[in-house]
């Protein structure tokens, strides 16, 4: 029988997770590389050759072979159980937000199989593209509720609720982010949000998520948004 996670273990262990490897003082951005090393679970990079392409990191369980380019070669590799690979691309610099997100979603995968025997199989982490047209056992793989929840885990490490409040602090006066509609932000609060994914070291999207589960958007309605941005001069 499946052991069941509740959001609110989720949140309970990152915090935990992040305040007790932060070594006293509150980071600014969660160090996830000092936090994989400090629970001992190795992280390789190699060059992905699956037939899947948008696939970006693996956690092995021993037994199931990655393929990998080795001297020009699609290679299987078994990796030792537990151990995180990721797709090298993921070095370069301008992915480097990505990269802490697929790490985080990919100890995840490790720490929720930690606390159910029952996850056993390696585990995949795929870039989902919204463009592309899926067929259903693709859509289930991506969107099934084990991703799902390795995606909320990882998303709570990088931005535990603590950490958000204090780039709120430093960066808002510790207030919530107006938002309009369901999605749309006055210039100013752009630049606040930029702010705060900078120093969290994340992305927008996933800031926003976050800070939507916290219940730290405020809803204000579109016609506000017209008032104050779009008439110049209270011209009418």
């Amino acid at each position: 029988m499946q052991v069941f996670i509740s959001n609110k273990e989720i949140h309970e262990i990152a915090e935990a997770l992040v305040r007790t490897f932060s070594d006293g003082s509150p980071p600014q951005m969660v160090d996830i590389d000092e936090i994989s090393a400090r629970l001992c679970i190795p992280v390789m990079y190699e060059a992905f050759a699956e037939d899947e392409q948008d696939m970006v990191g693996y956690l092995s369980d021993g037994i199931k072979p990655l393929k990998v380019w080795k001297n020009k070669r699609k290679t299987d590799i078994i990796f030792p159980k537990n151990t995180i690979v990721l797709d090298q691309f993921l070095l370069c610099s301008e992915e480097e937000t990505r990269r802490r997100f697929v790490l985080a979603h990919e100890i995840s995968h490790k720490i929720i199989n930690s606390a159910d025997p029952t996850r056993n199989s390696a585990c995949y982490d795929r870039i989902y593209d919204s463009e592309r047209n899926y067929s259903f056992a693709e859509l289930q793989d991506r969107l099934s509720f084990e991703e799902a929840q390795a995606n909320a885990l990882a998303a709570a490490i990088l931005m535990p609720k603590f950490m958000v409040g204090a780039a709120l602090a430093k960066f808002h006066g510790g207030k919530s982010i107006p938002v309009y509609g369901d999605a749309v932000f006055l210039p100013k609060t752009k630049t606040v949000l930029l702010k705060i994914s900078g120093m969290l070291g994340v992305s927008h999207t996933a800031l926003l998520i976050q800070l939507r589960k916290y219940g730290l958007l405020e809803a204000h309605d579109m016609t506000e948004y017209i008032e104050k941005n779009l008439i110049v001069g209270g011209c009418r």
